[in-house]
């Protein structure tokens, strides 16, 4: 059970009869493309950058810096006990230069995510950003738009472990494959001919 910030948890009963006004954080941990070394990025749907202490996922609060105007939004955060996979989705602008810099100067792929959410009341926070969500980058595409159209960025971010859970072994049941775990396995030896022998059992 999710124990939220009492400011934060007040705002959400409310939104019934108040309204609510989401602010998302989205933070990055990708590769550069030329060096391999990990570099942190952060964005959120306000307008100015700022820093600000998020919840951590290990205990506590961190400060972190995130860069505003990008137009960022969060979309199909869903909570459930058992293990359907509901990938969340992050929108941004297309032509925010920060979403661009994420999109070309980092690879993005399984990158780590943290979203945080809280909410804004009067102008200003309720709360420090409360942790939604944490997973890996799946897929990226970037909508480039027709004259006159509008595009977008649109990132898919998965559970790390329903990733894990659903990904397919490229292990081959083969001599080679069980003799690099055991150099004198031989349970695979005549995996490639067995299967065309055609055995009469019957026949002496």
């Amino acid at each position: 059970m999710r124990i939220y910030d009492p400011a934060f948890a007040a705002s959400l009963t409310a939104a019934r009869s108040s309204g609510i006004a989401p602010v998302w954080f989205a933070h990055f941990v990708a590769k550069d493309r030329e060096t391999g070394e990990l570099v942190a990025a952060g964005l959120w749907s306000g307008a100015e950058d700022i820093t600000i202490d998020v919840e951590d996922p290990t205990g506590g609060t961190i400060s972190r810096g995130y860069i505003g105007g990008c137009g960022l939004s969060v979309s199909g955060l869903q909570y459930v006990a058992d293990l359907t996979d509901n990938p969340v989705t992050i929108s941004m602008s297309q032509i925010a230069p920060a979403a661009q810099h994420l999109m070309r100067g980092v690879d993005l792929r399984l990158a780590n995510c943290e979203i945080h959410a809280t909410t804004r009341n009067g102008g200003a926070l309720t709360s420090v950003p409360q942790l939604q969500w944490v997973g890996l980058v799946d897929a990226g595409p970037v909508q480039t738009p027709a004259a006159g159209g509008e595009g977008a960025i649109s990132l898919t971010i998965r559970s790390e472990i329903m990733m894990q859970l659903q990904a397919s072994n490229p292990a081959k049941s083969s001599d080679q494959h069980q003799r690099r775990r055991l150099s004198t396995d031989e349970f695979c030896k005549y995996a490639a001919t067995i299967g065309s022998r055609a055995v009469q059992w019957y026949q002496g």
